[in-house]
């Protein structure tokens, strides 16, 4: 329905823009208004068809606009609405991420976690950016990673991640101690 919705505001922002360009160049009377309504109005009596049509489209697409709910596309951005019958729980990108890092903590190969979260109406996406130490199975690990972050978030927050995905950044060399 977004598209849709999307579609609707374009076509009355150029209907707007239309009626705004008009009355504009009537108050400085490049045109005068009085003709072009007496021929819009000529017009509109011998084709009644297309200006009922017309007519109800827009009427249409004016009640979808104004009772169409957007609220989608706000959630989308800050959190994830999960909604039940006793009321809407919200749950934010940083508490994905908590949990996702709490995770990784279990992981004594990995360094400089970073977790960016993707929320769209398909699911939830986890991108999860890490250094490994060296001689790390890089396999063995992602592998158990990826079902452990699963896990957890399905079992925190009822949430199931569609992707978890583990992007190796390099490997982490220890500090030289002198």
């Amino acid at each position: 329905m977004k598209g849709f919705e999307k579609f609707i505001l374009v076509i009355f922002s150029i209907l707007i823009i239309i009626v705004s360009v008009f009355l504009i160049l009537m108050s400085t009377q490049m045109i005068q208004g009085a003709d072009i309504l007496n021929v819009g109005i000529e017009w509109l009596i011998s084709h009644k068809m297309v200006g009922l049509i017309t007519g109800a489209v827009l009427s249409l697409l004016a009640l979808i606009g104004i009772f169409a709910s957007s609220d989608n596309a706000d959630e989308m951005k800050s959190g994830l609405a999960i909604k039940s019958e006793t009321g809407t729980v919200y749950i934010t990108r940083d508490t994905f991420e908590s949990i996702i890092v709490g995770v990784t903590r279990n992981y004594a190969e990995l360094r400089n976690v970073k977790v960016d979260i993707s929320m769209s109406e398909d699911g939830v996406i986890a991108n999860i950016y890490a250094m490994i130490l060296p001689d790390t199975v890089v396999p063995a690990l992602t592998s158990k990673l990826q079902s452990n972050v699963k896990a957890s978030v399905l079992k925190q927050t009822t949430v199931e991640i569609k992707e978890a995905n583990i992007k190796i950044k390099g490997v982490y060399l220890e500090p030289q101690k002198k």
